[in-house]
């Protein structure tokens, strides 16, 4: 008798169970696409980080200083007796002038960038202008932050060793060259 009331207690148990395991999987099945889609929302979409736009060049910009590398005084127009100007218009055209003499004329865009010397390394931020002459032509990069009404080339900032207005044809590599806004 015991035995009877153990067979049918436990028909009925799994009984139970399986109608609730069916019940289950049927609930599970027809909750399948809205699972994958979450999933999906949370693990399969990668946000871009945001695209800072370069800060904007536009302007006159007269050459106060150079702080070289070597030699480590730095170069003025005082003791060089050379005067450089650029001018960089809203239009995207730019001139360079030396002494009043236009030695250099196109048009420009400008980046911006980021550098990473080795993983965990300060991440350096730096923007751009890319040289264009006789249309498309690039002819030089230089890298640049501005602070203030200051404007700073420099090509470590995107671990370059040259940029067109900080290279100097007899010494290489001239460290950072500095321009006051007009």
């Amino acid at each position: 008798m015991i035995k009877r009331i153990y067979v049918t207690v436990r028909t009925q148990i799994l009984t139970l169970l399986t109608s609730n395991y069916q019940l289950i999987i049927m609930k599970l099945f027809l909750n399948i696409p809205l699972v994958v889609l979450l999933v999906i929302l949370l693990f399969g979409c990668k946000k871009d980080p945001p695209i800072n736009p370069a800060k904007d060049i536009a302007g006159q910009w007269k050459w106060i200083f150079t702080q070289s590398v070597y030699p480590s005084d730095p170069i003025t127009p005082d003791n060089t007796g050379i005067q450089e100007i650029l001018v960089f218009n809203s239009d995207h055209a730019w001139v360079k002038t030396i002494n009043g003499i236009k030695v250099d004329t196109g048009t420009y865009s400008l980046g911006h960038g980021s550098y990473t010397p080795y993983q965990g390394a300060h991440v350096f931020i730096y923007d751009s202008v890319l040289y264009h002459r006789f249309g498309n032509e690039s002819i030089a990069w230089d890298y640049y932050n501005i602070f203030r009404d200051t404007l700073q080339f420099c090509p470590g900032f995107a671990d370059k060793y040259a940029s067109y207005n900080s290279f100097n044809f007899k010494d290489g590599f001239n460290g950072s060259k500095f321009w006051k806004k007009q």
